[in-house]
C-alpha cells in the first residue's frame, strides 16, 4: 500500500508540474525593435513614426533596402503605441506600427520571440514580415494622393 501512495504522489507531482507549465504564457521580449524598410521598386520613401511621448522624426529612405529602426521597452502598463506615416511620390499610408495586445497576440506572434517587427513598403502596399514563418503579409494598401 505504501508503494501505491508513493507512486500516486510522484505521478501527481509530475502531472501538476506539466500542467502548470502549459498554463504559462510564452515569454515576452523585454525590448522591441521596429523596422521600416523601403522595398519599393522605383521610389524613395518618407517615414515619420511617433508615439504619444516620442516623435522619432522624419526619415528619407532613398534606395531599395534602406531602413529606419528604433527600439524601446513597453511601458509599465503595457499600453505602448507607435504609429507611422509612410509616403512615396504618388501615395501614402498611416498605420499603427506597434500596439498593446492583452489577449490577441496577432502582432507579437508575427514579430517572433526576439520582438523584432519588420514593416516593408512595397509597390502595392505595406507588409509585415511574419518572422516565425518567414513570409511577408500584406496589411495596408497605399492611398493615392
Amino acid at each position: 500500500m505504501r508503494n501505491v501512495v508513493i507512486l500516486w504522489l510522484a505521478t501527481t507531482v509530475v502531472v501538476e508540474g506539466q500542467v502548470s507549465r502549459w498554463k504559462k504564457p510564452p515569454p515576452q521580449p523585454s525590448r522591441y525593435f521596429v523596422n521600416v524598410v523601403n522595398g519599393l521598386s522605383y521610389h524613395s520613401l518618407d517615414v515619420h513614426c511617433q508615439s504619444k511621448d516620442d516623435d522619432l522624426g522624419y526619415h528619407h529612405l532613398v534606395n531599395h533596402g534602406d531602413y529606419f529602426q528604433w527600439n524601446f521597452e513597453e511601458n509599465f502598463f503595457g499600453t505602448t503605441l507607435f504609429w507611422c506615416r509612410l509616403e512615396k511620390s504618388d501615395a501614402y499610408v498611416a498605420f499603427e506600427s506597434f500596439w498593446p495586445e492583452s489577449t490577441n497576440r496577432w502582432l507579437r506572434d508575427r514579430c517572433g520571440n526576439q520582438g523584432t517587427c519588420v514593416w516593408i513598403a512595397k509597390d502595392d502596399g505595406i507588409y509585415l514580415r511574419n518572422i516565425p514563418v518567414n513570409v511577408d503579409e500584406l496589411v495596408h494598401k497605399w492611398i493615392s494622393k
